[in-house]
């Protein structure tokens, strides 16, 4: 597809989107939200999990100046490209059947995708936050569970969105959940990442300093928990100002994962600045990969870890992060609860979002690196590991954002 019509293309994603279900001003304003409850929330159900025995990767693709949707079916390796229309901040998702594409910073849509039907476009929704000064409502995070309810994280605006999934053709907003109680000084938690356990949402929110190069404001970054049956959020510090979340051990939670480990599908696997271990139960959390042993690797600075998953076995994690100077990215894998020192595996590759995957013995990653572009993939039964035929695959433009999907 030639750059024009990509760029025309793009434009209609924008201009097509529409608020759907009830307008704003029929949905519980913000001041209606109920209070904080103390503590912990004493029952958590089986979380959402990743889609199983996946056999495709759905990736979003980027120049920054338009963007596009491919996919990549892992037996054969081989990739169709632009299946649907991208854009420059998108982040793929896939639940129950059914696959979305969020358009985040300065987009702020919802689309919904047919996997069975070619990836037809289904419907698209603007993701537009309350209080209308919000310059980007900016999603990050989409979590749908088995009732079709979808509920999208605003990093831009104090809020959870609610909507209505159950028929992919026509995308309903239906609540908004008031994170306010949850904020630092300038109104906004900035939530991203989000587990769906029973009638518990829980939200990764890092409270940073948006006029200050995101700067968190505070040491450890929070996972919140939010009672889906009244919509308030829990607050394990009652006696200060706010609601408090659990504090993390580290700095910026940036991805969670479900530990497989815990056949109850309670625990999440937190990156931070090094692998957190979340009892979603209880509210406690423990370092599976310690802090330091990245420290010792070289991954001093929070914003370095970039993304993670399971290796086979789930003995062990691999670790996309940048550089201390952020010239490159480098492929780590680092031993579950083995104080042992990571092993770089792979450098010279360049990404701005999460595209590592794991699917049985091989690791997948999408690289950006000018001139070389594509998904990269690493077979993990050798040692060290090597890289399969055929990479980097193209995938139309250059790689952005990765899910694995059935």
């Amino acid at each position: 597809m030639n750059m024009s019509v990509r760029t025309c293309t793009f434009a209609l994603v924008v201009a097509a989107c529409d608020v759907g279900g009830a307008p704003a001003e029929e949905l519980p304003p913000a001041s209606d939200a109920p209070t904080p409850i103390a503590g912990w929330p004493r029952e958590v159900g089986a979380c959402v999990g990743e889609a199983a025995a996946p056999t495709r990767l759905l990736m979003t693709t980027t120049d920054f100046a338009t963007g596009g949707v491919s996919t990549v079916a892992l037996d054969g390796f081989t990739a169709s490209a632009d299946v649907a229309v991208g854009s420059t901040d998108a982040k793929p998702f896939y639940y129950d059947g059914v696959a979305y594409v969020l358009h985040r910073y300065g987009l702020d849509a919802l689309d919904v995708l047919d996997p069975d039907d070619g990836f037809r476009l289904l419907a698209q929704r603007a993701i537009v936050a309350e209080d209308p000064a919000v310059v980007s409502a900016n999603p990050h995070a989409l979590v749908v569970g088995a009732d079709g309810r979808g509920y999208v994280s605003l990093f831009g605006a104090p809020e959870v969105q609610v909507w209505d999934l159950a028929d992919g053709t026509a995308p309903a907003l239906t609540g908004r959940i008031d994170l306010s109680p949850l904020a630092d000084a300038d109104g906004n938690p900035e939530a991203s990442d989000l587990l769906l356990c029973g009638d518990v949402l829980f939200v990764a929110v890092d409270r940073v300093d948006q006029n200050a190069g995101l700067v968190p404001n505070e040491p450890h970054a929070r996972l919140a928990a939010v009672d889906l049956a009244s919509g308030a959020v829990h607050d394990l510090e009652p006696a200060a100002p706010g609601a408090q979340g659990l504090a993390l051990r580290g700095a910026w939670a940036r991805q969670l994962r479900l530990d497989p480990a815990d056949a109850s599908g309670r625990t999440a696997l937190v990156l931070t600045t090094g692998l957190e271990r979340v009892d979603l139960s209880s509210g406690t959390s423990e370092w599976a990969v310690a802090d330091t042993r990245l420290q010792a690797a070289g991954l001093t600075d929070y914003r370095q870890p970039q993304a993670f998953d399971l290796g086979p076995g789930e003995v062990d994690i691999y670790l996309a992060a940048y550089r201390v100077d952020f010239s490159e990215l480098a492929l780590f894998r680092a031993a579950l609860d083995r104080d042992e020192p990571l092993v770089e595996i792979a450098a010279g590759l360049q990404s701005v979002e999460q595209s590592l995957e794991v699917v049985g013995d091989v690791l997948y990653f999408g690289d950006r690196a000018h001139g070389a572009s594509g998904l990269r993939a690493w077979d993990l039964r050798q040692s060290p590991p090597t890289q399969l035929p055929g990479a980097p695959l193209a995938l139309g433009l250059a790689p952005y954002a990765a899910v694995a999907i059935p």
